[in-house]
Formats: structure tokens, sequence, C-alpha cells
């Protein structure tokens, strides 16, 4: 993700929960260790991205969205992929997350992936409140 990929990622983060700002999302661009990732259709057009920060030999995934009308079909296994190409050549050997307790599609995707739960933390998001649901992927081989 560059800085001019802004404004289409910040309407796919408007179709989403938890929605990060184009404040955020121009923060994110700044922080060492961070890597964001984007999907384009032939047209140049983002479908959807995902944001990681690596603190070695762990990873921590914060963010997968895709546009509302190309969910299902593939877009987010493919981000995944990627981030997972990318962790694998920085010697990453383990990829954490939080996800709602709630969001049962969120779940059953990190699950088909290979991620394994890990823990909870009671009351950790607001608006509307959830607990997190902790899950983490062993990328060693």
């Amino acid at each position: 993700m560059v800085k001019t990929d802004l404004g289409e990622v910040a309407a796919i983060e408007s179709e989403n929960p938890s929605p990060w700002s184009v404040g955020l999302l121009a923060e994110e661009l700044e922080i060492p260790r961070a890597i964001q990732v984007v999907a384009e259709d032939a047209g140049a057009h983002i479908l959807g991205w995902c944001a990681c920060r690596m603190i070695p030999p762990e990873a921590e995934l914060l963010k997968i969205a895709v546009r509302q009308k190309y969910r299902h079909c593939g877009i987010g296994n493919s981000l995944l992929e990627h981030l997972l190409a990318i962790l694998h050549t920085e010697g990453i050997t383990c990829l954490l997350l939080e996800v709602r307790s709630n969001n049962r599609g969120a779940l059953e995707f990190y699950e088909k992936q290979g991620f394994l739960h890990a823990g909870k933390r009671p009351n950790y998001y607001t608006d509307p409140p959830d607990n997190a649901m902790i899950m983490r992927k062993n990328l060693s081989k």
C-alpha cells in the first residue's frame, strides 16, 4: 500500500466493522516493521487490503478487509497467502491475531487457514462490546 491508495482503502474500511480512518491508515504507512498489502483487479482498483506488524520472531495481523461485493471470491485468501510469503522471507515464525468472538465468518476463515485458538480477552472490543479471540498460526516449517 502506498499513500495514493489511501482513498480506496478508506472506502473499503467504511464497509467493514471497526473501520480505520484515513489518518490511521496514513500513520500505518510510517510504522517501521509494518506491512500493508493490497489486492487489485485488472484495472488497478483495490478490492481488499491487509495490515501486519512484525515483532520478530512473531508478527501480528491487524486487519484483512475486502470490498463487500468481492467477499467470498478468494481475495482474503490471496492477501493472507501473499502476507505469509513476505513473513517467511523475514524469518517470522508465528502470526497472531485478535478477532471479535461474534464474527463467525472471520473465525471460520482463520480456522480454515490453519490458525488455532490461543486465548480470549474478555470485553476487549467496544461499539459493540465483544470479547477478542486470540488466534495463532505457526509459520515454522
